[in-house]
This record gives structure tokens, sequence and C-alpha cells, in this order.
């Protein structure tokens, strides 16, 4: 039974690889009491919680520190929440930046660093929330999605240059060739939309979501499904300004005292692919958003440069779809708010 008081005695950090996991248990005095290696399957992941219980005498003030490792940690992050235990799943990068400095490395070191980060941290601890096996899956058919659509790039470019600057045999032959591959990556591809189609229709509220979301101009549906994923359904936690400092959008401060002052900017730490979406969806609302539009004017008139003033826009156009979620109202090209009306 996962404790909520944060009273922690205990902190079990978990290093994950492909096939194996390392387990390193401390008490809250920072006392190593013991490590293990198990396998990184269902059929282990019972002996490594009679494991933990027979290190810490049963008790329930067991914090389980993960580092996130995409798939390979998949299976004992559900297994843990199934079993109600208090779970962290935090970034490699983090936990690392939070160690200082390291001179030896391997996975025994590694899973007593990971429960050493628990520790230093167990007053801000940030439990995992619990997983959505169909947000899981919506991740899973985004990612399929990317990898089909990126391979199926890769050979129609090729191929329209060769079809343009080439040879005609060699296009002719190219062409026949890859005819087959084409056509049976655009059937995938159609496949998978319509899974993430009917996904979407199993669960009200993502529906609900995506009407209000995409009703802002500029942002399509594949944009708002991606949201869907990284917001946990636009959840109470994720505001308009963490899931821009999440994208790389977000403003950051950088001085100090009088010598340093490198202004304000975005951070490089952020998820770029996220950011890549919603620079087409800037370049979609400035053509069709008569409000962006202007809006993205008038930051040029400020003397903002063109990728500055689009980042304006990107936060303008986040900030646009959390509040028609949050409102549950459409977004409406003439609304003006009553104060300035």
């Amino acid at each position: 039974m996962c404790n909520l008081s944060k009273n922690y005695l205990f902190f079990v950090g978990i290093d994950n690889s492909k096939k194996k996991f390392d387990a390193g248990v401390l008490d809250d005095n920072g006392k190593k009491l013991g490590h293990k290696k198990f396998i990184n399957g269902n059929d282990s992941f019972l002996d490594f919680l009679e494991w933990v219980c027979e290190l810490t005498s049963g008790s329930s003030e067991v914090l389980f520190i993960m580092e996130h490792t995409g798939i390979y940690s998949r299976l004992l992050w559900f297994f843990l929440q199934d079993q109600d235990c208090c779970l962290w799943v935090e970034s490699g990068f983090v936990i690392n930046r939070a160690s200082g400095i390291k001179k030896t490395k391997n996975d025994k070191v590694d899973s007593f660093s990971i429960a050493e980060y628990g520790l230093s941290k167990r007053y801000k601890v940030k439990l995992t929330p619990k997983y959505d096996e169909n947000l899981t899956l919506l991740h899973d058919l985004l990612s399929n999605r990317k990898r089909v659509s990126d391979q199926l790039k890769a050979i129609e470019t090729p191929l329209k240059e060769i079809k343009m600057y080439g040879n005609a045999k060699s296009n002719k032959i190219l062409h026949d060739l890859n005819k087959l591959a084409i056509t049976g990556l655009k059937a995938t591809l159609k496949e998978i939309e319509n899974a993430i189609d009917n996904l979407i229709k199993e669960n009200e509220t993502w529906v609900e979501n995506v009407n209000l979301a995409t009703s802002v101009k500029g942002i399509g549906k594949l944009v708002v499904c991606w949201m869907l994923v990284y917001t946990r359904n636009f959840s109470e936690d994720m505001t308009a300004r963490k899931f821009a400092a999440l994208a790389g959008i977000a403003p950051f401060e950088h001085t100090s005292g009088t010598s340093i002052n490198k202004g304000t900017h975005n951070s490089h730490f952020s998820h770029k692919f996220l950011k890549g979406l919603l620079h087409l969806s800037v370049m979609s609302a400035i053509q069709h958003n008569p409000n962006i539009k202007i809006y993205y004017k008038r930051k040029k008139e400020e003397g903002k440069k063109g990728f500055v003033a689009m980042n304006n826009v990107k936060n303008k156009l986040v900030q646009l779809v959390f509040a028609v979620v949050r409102s549950k109202q459409k977004y409406d090209v003439n609304f003006k708010h009553k104060l300035v009306a």
C-alpha cells in the first residue's frame, strides 16, 4: 500500500536495461541494505517485491525510484503501480545532473545513485500518476505512425529527385521496384490513422478535447493527439506554461549578479519533436487564423526577429488550446474579453 504521507523510510533505486534490472535499497539514513539483479520480465517481478519486503521488514513506507528508459521500464512500471506501490519515474538526465561528479559507473552503482536521488529529494517527491493503457496505446500508435511516415519519405524523396534530375532508365526501374513498398506503407499509414480515430472515439473526454482544441485554427488533430499524450488528456496538474517548458518554447531568465546577464531565452532541455510540430502549426495559423496573423505582425513591428516572433505565436497557440479545453468553449475568432470590448 502506497504511503502518501511522504514519510518514507526506505528507498529502492531501479536501474533498468533491456534484459535485466538492478535494484539498490537504502534506509532513511542512507545506509545500503542490499543490491540484487533481476530479469526484466513478469516472471521475476514478484521475487523482486518479496526481496524488497524482506529487506524492509514489510514496511509500507517504501519509495521506488525508477529511471525512465522508455519501453524497457514499462512492464515493471505497470506492475508496481498495479501493486499500489509508491513509484517515482524520473528522467535519467535529471538524476545524473543531481548526482554530482561520479568516477565509477556500473549498474550496481547506478541503482544506488537512483535510490540516493530519491532520498535527497524525499520532501519533494513527485509520484508518477497511475498509468493509462489507452494513453500508452495512443503514444505507441503515434510513434508507429511517425516511423512509417519517415520511411515513406525516405523512399519517395529520392525517387522524386531522380525523376526530375536523373536519367529515364534509372527512373523507370527504381519506380517499378519501389511501387509495392510505397503502396504498402501508405496502406499501413491509413490503417494506423484509422486505429487512432477509433481509439479516440472510445474515450468521450478525448473526443470533446480534440474537438475543442482543433477549433483553434492552425492546430490539427495530429498535434492535439500528441498533446493528449504529454498532458495526460489535459490533466489538472498540467498547465500551458508547463507544456510550453516541455516543448522548449517557454522563456527563462539567465542572470547572476551584475556581471552575467544573458537575457531571456528558451531552454535547449526540451522535447524537440513537440517544438517542431508547433512550428508547423504556427505556419498554418499565420496563414489561416486572422487573429494570429495580426498578433504575428504586431510582434514583428515591435522589432522581434522572425523565429522570436514565431516562438511568441507558439506560446499563444498553446495558451489558446488550454483555454478552450478548460473553458469547454470552442475558439471564437470574433471573441473579445468584456474588459477589452
